[in-house]
């Protein structure tokens, strides 16, 4: 396998890409966990917030990001082409849970976490097309006591998702993917990488290696899948049975039914007036 074994000429201007703290993206970054890291690399682990906050903040060059992220910096951001967060079906991270359903929530309060700009603005699109106004209000839900009787509903992401059997807990356990999936008939795009405009037209050689470098490392993910999704149930401590099964329902692809997903998720979050900005879907080409 061709390795990139330096990437920058010099020390002071590293490639600096983010990664999603989240297991869903250990396919795509397989070969850097697995091969030493090229030089002039520097990859930056934090929650998809920060991370869109660190590339808007010209801190990263290239990272994984929120798609809704994409949607308010389209103007700024390419995406980089046949990657993607994808799901078709139940996704298994991203859920809506309440003792109460759909539109028993009226007015009520749910809770919606800071950590990915994706899941909250697919909630909010979720209740405004079924026509119900909930109070929404910022918060963590990491595990069932987070939600109280004052809380309506909570919107629970990530591995807190997976480690705890909610089902238990709620009467109501909504899988958002499979909700979108209903409504539209198409897969839902959590998330996309991007690269800095700036960055990609200063240094178009660059995004092209790392690029190259991102698709030699899916195409090793996939081929391990089995023991990603092994290790990954040790690593959070959830059964191996599920990691599995969690890791079988995303893909990583950029094909048609995605790119019909961004724009139609884009439109409705547009026309919805949930972002203030009708967004441009553009990729880095070389």
């Amino acid at each position: 396998m061709h390795k990139i074994h330096q990437l920058t000429d010099d020390n002071n201007n590293e490639l600096k890409i983010g990664r999603i703290s989240y297991i869903n993206v250990d396919p795509v970054y397989y070969l850097f966990d697995h091969e030493p890291i090229p030089d002039g690399i520097q990859v930056i682990s934090r929650s998809p917030a920060v991370l869109n906050q660190m590339l808007s903040n010209s801190e990263l060059d290239i990272s994984s990001v929120s798609t809704s992220a994409f949607a308010n910096h389209s103007d700024q951001w390419m995406i980089l082409p046949d990657l993607s967060i994808s799901c078709y079906g139940k996704v298994l991270s991203v859920l809506l849970v309440s003792h109460h359903s759909f539109e028993e929530l009226e007015n009520q309060t749910v809770l919606l976490t800071e950590e990915s700009a994706t899941a909250v603005d697919l909630v909010k699109l979720i209740f405004s097309l079924k026509g119900i106004s909930p109070e929404f209000q910022r918060g963590k839900v990491k595990s069932p006591p987070d939600l109280t009787d004052s809380h309506g509903a909570g919107l629970v992401i990530g591995d807190a998702a997976l480690k705890h059997q909610w089902e238990n807990h709620f009467e109501h356990v909504w899988d958002l993917c499979e909700i979108w999936n209903h409504m539209t008939g198409l897969p839902f795009v959590f998330g996309v990488w991007a690269v800095r405009k700036s960055y990609a037209q200063k240094y178009p050689e660059r995004v092209s290696k790392i690029l190259a470098m991102f698709k030699r490392s899916k195409t090793e993910g996939l081929r391990h899948i089995s023991d990603i999704a092994r290790r990954t149930a040790e690593k959070i401590g959830i059964d191996p049975d599920l990691s599995k099964i969690y890791f079988n329902s995303m893909y990583y692809s950029m094909s048609a039914p995605e790119l019909e997903c961004l724009k139609e998720f884009f439109f409705r979050l547009y026309s919805q007036k949930i972002i203030d900005k009708k967004p441009e879907v553009n990729f880095f080409n070389r």
